[in-house]
């Protein structure tokens, strides 16, 4: 079996076989497991940015 150099390169030019030949596999897990969380915090921005959907009524 021939020796393949791997070179660097950025994340969004990998593909399923660069994944697949680091052993990287993607799992989708519920946010509030992941972190270990009962809620998550609330965002640390303005609430009239969340609250006001057209940006014309701001």
């Amino acid at each position: 079996m021939a020796i393949r150099t791997r070179s660097a390169k950025s994340g969004s030019y990998w593909t399923v076989n660069d994944l697949d030949s680091y052993h990287i596999s993607l799992n989708q897990v519920d946010p509030l497991l992941f972190f270990g969380l009962q809620a998550l915090p609330q965002p640390p921005v303005d609430q009239e940015l969340i609250d006001v959907v057209d940006a014309d009524a701001m």
